[in-house]
């Protein structure tokens, strides 16, 4: 041993391995730093408001009044547009047959040896014209006199607009769209002609010689809607 050691090749080649092994026992590798890992933040979603469930108590937005029917209906407007003066009342009529229209009344009267219709306005029931369709005769669109109420002097032919319901209101009355277009017929020609309530009569409120319109046509109530309409802001006469 004491041989080996004097020999210096050997002492270092030994004091090599001591120090090569000490740093693998003693050290080992070199510590790695502590990795971090980064998770991207969530989100969070809002809170979910609550709906506010409707207010029973809400009030209903007012309905528009009614447009006037002077600007709604042109197709009642006569040939150019001018209405004559002449129009004091206006007379309704029922045809006293269950079906009917402005043609084949215009056929009835032309046989008679009349020149035409003799009424202004026909509105139908269904059965030959349209359930409350507004016909315009040609008296009304020539503003001519109307053939339709005779009386002494010819007052009411001269100065009434008359109208026909195609029905006969000995039996029922007329149907609701009848009586609705009768209703926009009349504030129409009351607010054009100035004619009061009161010049809205009937063929027998005229004569007494005739039960037309009808005992089932409510003229009183009629009469009562009208000024409903009117104290209320609807289309009547302005």
């Amino acid at each position: 041993m004491k041989k080996v050691l004097r020999n210096p090749a050997i002492v270092v080649t030994m004091l090599v391995m001591v120090s090569a092994v000490g740093c693998v026992s003693d050290t080992g590798p070199a510590p790695t730093r502590r990795q971090r890992t980064y998770e991207p933040r969530r989100r969070q979603a809002p809170p979910l408001q609550k709906r506010k469930p409707p207010s029973k108590t809400t009030a209903r937005r007012p309905r528009p009044p009614l447009r006037n029917h002077v600007a709604g209906r042109p197709e009642w407007m006569p040939n150019g547009g001018r209405i004559s003066n002449r129009w004091q009342k206006i007379v309704i009529h029922h045809s006293a047959t269950e079906k009917g229209s402005a043609k084949l009344f215009d056929k009835g009267h032309r046989a008679k040896g009349w020149d035409e219709l003799g009424y202004h306005f026909v509105i139908g029931n269904g059965r030959g014209a349209g359930d409350g369709q507004v016909q315009v005769g040609s008296r009304w669109m020539k503003q001519k006199h109307g053939a339709h109420c005779k009386t002494p002097g010819n007052y009411y032919n001269d100065h009434g607009i008359g109208i026909c319901l195609v029905g006969d209101f000995t039996s029922r009355g007329p149907t609701a769209r009848q009586l609705a277009s009768l209703r926009q017929l009349v504030e129409f020609l009351c607010d054009r002609c100035k004619i009061p309530a009161q010049g809205i009569t009937s063929h027998r409120s005229v004569t007494k010689k005739t039960v037309c319109p009808g005992k089932h046509f409510p003229l009183n109530a009629f009469r009562r809607s009208l000024a409903t309409t009117k104290s209320t802001g609807g289309s009547g006469a302005r």
